[in-house]
Protein backbone atom coordinates (compact mmCIF):
# COMPACT_ATOMS: atom_id res chain seq x y z
CA UNK A 1 0.00 0.00 0.00
CA UNK A 2 1.15 3.59 -0.25
CA UNK A 3 2.27 5.28 2.42
CA UNK A 4 3.44 2.21 4.20
CA UNK A 5 7.08 1.57 4.87
CA UNK A 6 8.58 -1.44 4.51
CA UNK A 7 12.31 -0.53 6.25
CA UNK A 8 11.99 1.65 9.10
CA UNK A 9 15.75 2.32 9.45
CA UNK A 10 15.39 5.57 7.23
CA UNK A 11 12.82 7.03 9.66
CA UNK A 12 14.36 6.23 12.37
CA UNK A 13 17.51 7.55 11.23
CA UNK A 14 16.11 10.69 9.86
CA UNK A 15 14.48 10.91 13.21
CA UNK A 16 17.81 10.49 15.47
CA UNK A 17 19.54 13.16 13.63
CA UNK A 18 16.52 15.41 13.96
CA UNK A 19 16.49 14.32 17.75
CA UNK A 20 20.45 15.02 18.42
CA UNK A 21 20.73 18.56 16.16
CA UNK A 22 17.77 19.99 18.47
CA UNK A 23 18.88 18.17 21.34
CA UNK A 24 22.28 20.19 20.90
CA UNK A 25 21.14 23.37 20.22
CA UNK A 26 19.17 23.60 23.59
CA UNK A 27 21.90 22.17 25.64
CA UNK A 28 24.93 24.59 24.07
CA UNK A 29 24.06 27.20 26.09
CA UNK A 30 23.60 25.14 29.43
CA UNK A 31 27.07 23.16 28.90
CA UNK A 32 28.89 26.50 28.31
CA UNK A 33 27.40 27.90 31.43
CA UNK A 34 27.88 24.88 33.39
CA UNK A 35 31.77 25.12 32.00
CA UNK A 36 32.07 28.49 33.48
CA UNK A 37 30.19 27.96 36.74
CA UNK A 38 32.61 24.95 37.35
CA UNK A 39 36.00 26.57 36.30
CA UNK A 40 35.38 29.86 38.10
CA UNK A 41 32.19 29.45 40.75
CA UNK A 42 32.13 33.16 41.30
CA UNK A 43 30.97 33.91 37.56
CA UNK A 44 27.12 33.71 38.33
CA UNK A 45 24.78 32.09 41.32
CA UNK A 46 23.48 29.19 39.18
CA UNK A 47 22.43 28.43 35.97
CA UNK A 48 19.55 31.02 34.61
CA UNK A 49 22.14 34.03 36.22
CA UNK A 50 24.85 32.14 34.61
CA UNK A 51 23.37 31.93 31.48
CA UNK A 52 21.77 35.64 31.43
CA UNK A 53 25.03 37.16 32.04
CA UNK A 54 27.00 35.24 29.34
CA UNK A 55 24.30 36.11 27.05
CA UNK A 56 24.35 39.98 28.08
CA UNK A 57 28.21 40.02 27.76
CA UNK A 58 29.12 37.82 25.08
CA UNK A 59 25.75 37.93 22.79
CA UNK A 60 22.97 35.65 22.64
CA UNK A 61 25.15 33.29 19.31
CA UNK A 62 28.50 33.40 21.73
CA UNK A 63 27.68 29.79 22.93
CA UNK A 64 26.60 28.12 19.81
CA UNK A 65 29.57 29.71 18.01
CA UNK A 66 32.04 27.85 20.35
CA UNK A 67 29.77 24.64 21.77
CA UNK A 68 27.30 23.63 18.56
CA UNK A 69 29.53 21.75 16.38
CA UNK A 70 31.06 19.79 19.28
CA UNK A 71 27.97 19.07 20.57
CA UNK A 72 26.46 18.22 17.60
CA UNK A 73 29.16 15.94 16.80
CA UNK A 74 28.20 14.16 20.10
CA UNK A 75 24.59 14.29 20.67
CA UNK A 76 24.02 13.31 16.87
CA UNK A 77 25.64 9.50 16.63
CA UNK A 78 25.08 9.43 20.52
CA UNK A 79 20.96 9.14 19.43
CA UNK A 80 21.21 7.52 16.37
CA UNK A 81 23.75 5.07 17.58
CA UNK A 82 20.94 4.80 21.09
CA UNK A 83 17.87 4.74 19.45
CA UNK A 84 18.37 3.05 15.90
CA UNK A 85 20.57 0.86 16.89
CA UNK A 86 18.31 -0.42 20.00
CA UNK A 87 16.05 -1.13 17.01
CA UNK A 88 17.42 -2.94 15.04
CA UNK A 89 19.25 -4.91 17.30
CA UNK A 90 15.75 -6.27 19.05
CA UNK A 91 14.64 -7.02 15.38
CA UNK A 92 17.65 -9.09 15.41
CA UNK A 93 17.07 -10.75 19.06
CA UNK A 94 13.90 -11.53 18.47
CA UNK A 95 14.28 -13.74 14.84
CA UNK A 96 16.79 -15.39 16.17
CA UNK A 97 15.37 -16.24 19.35
CA UNK A 98 12.15 -17.17 18.29
CA UNK A 99 13.68 -19.66 15.69
CA UNK A 100 15.38 -21.33 18.91
CA UNK A 101 12.56 -21.15 21.13
CA UNK A 102 8.84 -22.25 21.76
CA UNK A 103 8.62 -19.35 24.03
CA UNK A 104 6.09 -16.79 21.97
CA UNK A 105 7.19 -13.14 21.72
CA UNK A 106 5.83 -11.68 25.15
CA UNK A 107 7.77 -14.73 27.02
CA UNK A 108 11.34 -13.44 25.67
CA UNK A 109 10.09 -9.59 25.67
CA UNK A 110 12.50 -9.10 28.95
CA UNK A 111 15.32 -10.59 27.77
CA UNK A 112 15.22 -9.19 24.20
CA UNK A 113 14.85 -5.39 25.60
CA UNK A 114 17.97 -6.36 28.13
CA UNK A 115 19.97 -7.84 25.23
CA UNK A 116 19.54 -5.24 22.84
CA UNK A 117 19.49 -1.95 25.16
CA UNK A 118 23.10 -3.37 25.90
CA UNK A 119 24.33 -3.87 22.70
CA UNK A 120 22.59 -0.34 21.54
CA UNK A 121 24.93 0.95 24.75
CA UNK A 122 27.97 -0.15 23.26
CA UNK A 123 27.11 1.33 19.78
CA UNK A 124 25.93 4.87 21.47
CA UNK A 125 29.16 4.89 23.23
CA UNK A 126 31.33 4.36 20.56
CA UNK A 127 29.84 6.45 18.42
CA UNK A 128 29.65 9.42 20.80
CA UNK A 129 33.23 9.79 22.67
CA UNK A 130 35.00 11.07 20.12
CA UNK A 131 32.53 14.30 19.77
CA UNK A 132 32.90 14.21 23.58
CA UNK A 133 36.73 14.64 23.42
CA UNK A 134 36.07 17.13 21.38
CA UNK A 135 33.15 18.85 23.04
CA UNK A 136 35.47 18.70 26.58
CA UNK A 137 38.78 19.79 24.76
CA UNK A 138 36.37 22.82 23.00
CA UNK A 139 36.09 24.40 26.09
CA UNK A 140 39.20 23.25 27.77
CA UNK A 141 41.56 24.77 24.89
CA UNK A 142 39.30 27.81 23.97
CA UNK A 143 41.86 30.09 24.86
CA UNK A 144 44.42 28.76 22.54
CA UNK A 145 41.65 27.62 19.78
CA UNK A 146 39.31 30.68 20.08
CA UNK A 147 36.08 27.61 19.60
CA UNK A 148 37.31 27.00 15.97
CA UNK A 149 36.41 23.36 15.73
CA UNK A 150 38.79 22.27 12.92
CA UNK A 151 41.54 23.34 15.41
CA UNK A 152 40.44 21.57 18.06
CA UNK A 153 40.25 18.62 15.90
CA UNK A 154 43.56 18.78 14.95
CA UNK A 155 44.82 19.58 18.76
CA UNK A 156 43.63 16.17 19.45
CA UNK A 157 45.00 14.13 16.69
CA UNK A 158 48.14 15.69 17.37
CA UNK A 159 47.94 14.57 21.09
CA UNK A 160 47.81 11.04 20.43
CA UNK A 161 46.21 10.17 16.97
CA UNK A 162 43.01 8.22 15.89
CA UNK A 163 43.36 6.99 19.43
CA UNK A 164 43.07 10.43 21.08
CA UNK A 165 39.69 10.38 20.40
CA UNK A 166 38.82 7.28 22.29
CA UNK A 167 40.72 8.16 25.31
CA UNK A 168 38.38 7.26 28.36
CA UNK A 169 35.88 5.19 26.71
CA UNK A 170 36.39 2.50 29.53
CA UNK A 171 34.85 4.62 32.03
CA UNK A 172 32.15 6.25 29.53
CA UNK A 173 31.22 2.14 28.94
CA UNK A 174 30.59 2.48 32.51
CA UNK A 175 29.54 5.03 33.14
CA UNK A 176 26.83 6.45 30.21
CA UNK A 177 26.43 2.42 29.28
CA UNK A 178 24.32 1.77 31.80
CA UNK A 179 22.33 4.94 31.85
CA UNK A 180 21.99 4.02 28.04
CA UNK A 181 20.90 0.17 28.97
CA UNK A 182 18.38 1.27 31.90
CA UNK A 183 17.10 4.16 29.99
CA UNK A 184 15.85 2.01 26.50
CA UNK A 185 14.79 -1.00 28.58
CA UNK A 186 12.54 1.26 30.64
CA UNK A 187 11.21 3.08 27.89
CA UNK A 188 10.47 -0.13 25.89
CA UNK A 189 8.55 -1.12 28.71
CA UNK A 190 6.88 1.98 29.17
CA UNK A 191 6.17 1.70 25.22
CA UNK A 192 4.57 -1.74 25.81
CA UNK A 193 2.11 -0.52 28.89
CA UNK A 194 0.27 2.10 26.74
CA UNK A 195 -0.33 -0.43 24.03
CA UNK A 196 2.32 0.02 21.30
CA UNK A 197 4.36 -3.11 20.10
CA UNK A 198 7.99 -3.73 21.76
CA UNK A 199 10.80 -2.61 19.63
CA UNK A 200 11.80 -5.16 16.98
CA UNK A 201 8.46 -6.15 16.55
Amino acid sequence: CDGIVTDPTQPYLVAAICAGALASIILCPMEETRIKLVTDPSFANGLLDGLSKIVKEEGILSPFQKGLAPMLSKQVPYTMGKQVSFDLFAGMLYSTLLGLTFLPKNGIALEVEVGAAFMASIVACLASHPGDVLLTATYKDSDETNGNFFETIQRVYQDGGILAFFRGLNARFIHVGCIIAFQLVIYDQIKQSLGLPASGT
